[in-house]
């Protein structure tokens, strides 16, 4: 009897893809040739919806490449991509033994659809979710047709133990308009993190905030030591993530950060 699995493979060709090594050995992949095309094809297309201006045609087309992809990546075509959990060549979770297939597969097609790699940690997979990274904010922002950017964060301003400010200047043409901004962003600030992380996840913030800026959709974001979902700023003008609210409530047994050298304006030390 013909199983799924090989009904699929046969629909793709039979023959598993292979490379050749520097070395001239053979590489065999676990997909055919015609499954990494249909895959791209579909990346493609997935790709390309949001261009579409009718929003239920928008809908059926998503839901249709959702649909065939993960009909396409079977246990077996997604052997290889397991394995690049937890590596920086691949993407990061925030479990040390990874995610079931499922869990990668359906983060998988979320991040092709976005137009993201699933190598280069362009994004991670936090609580069995998909968040994009800083590298995968940047790829975001660089495949919106005719948008140009700067962004160029401030020196990290302390306001207390574990928790700092950042202002990041903004500035981007797109459409022919020329726009610049200076955006406040709380930053939490955890044991032994330098200035150099701290930048870093003001200006995932920022990319973040150009990208809902543009494009008018917000991006979740976030990396396996911070879980951020960018909200509208409150009063203070500063934005705050609601999940590191809640973390900072519920659980105050966590160990206390690292004290970082500020000067007496409560600089960061640099």
């Amino acid at each position: 009897m013909t199983t799924k699995n090989e009904t699929r493979n046969e629909m793709a060709g039979n023959e598993l893809a292979t490379v050749k090594t520097p070395a001239g050995a053979e590489l065999r992949l676990a997909a055919t040739e015609g499954t990494i095309s249909a895959l791209d094809d579909l990346a493609k297309q997935g790709a390309l919806t949001q261009n579409i201006s009718s929003q239920f045609k928008r809908i059926f087309v998503t839901g249709a490449v959702m649909y065939n992809m993960n009909q396409i990546l079977t246990p077996a075509v997604m052997q290889n991509i397991v394995w690049l959990q937890n590596s920086p060549m691949g993407f990061l979770t925030d479990k040390p033994q990874g995610y079931d297939v499922d869990t990668v597969r359906a983060c998988v097609i979320e991040a092709a659809i976005k137009g993201l790699d699933v190598i280069g940690n362009e994004f991670n997979i936090i609580a069995g979710r998909f968040y994009a990274t800083k590298n995968g904010l940047n790829h975001m922002l660089r495949n919106i047709p005719g948008l140009a950017k700067n962004v160029t964060p401030g020196i990290p301003k302390m306001l207390r133990e574990g928790e700092a400010t950042v202002t990041v200047h903004v500035d981007w043409t797109y459409g022919g308009k020329h726009s610049e901004k200076d955006v406040e962003f709380a930053i939490r600030v955890n044991k032994g993190m330098g200035a150099d992380a701290i930048i870093g996840k003001a200006k995932r913030k920022a990319y973040a905030w150009l990208y809902e800026e543009v494009t008018g959709n917000a991006a979740a974001e976030g990396d396996v030591t911070d879980t951020l979902v960018p909200v509208d700023a409150g009063a203070s003008g500063v934005k705050v993530s609601p999940l590191e609210q809640t973390q900072a409530e519920s659980e105050p047994s966590v160990a206390e950060p690292e004290v970082v050298p500020v000067d007496e304006n409560g600089n960061l030390l640099m």
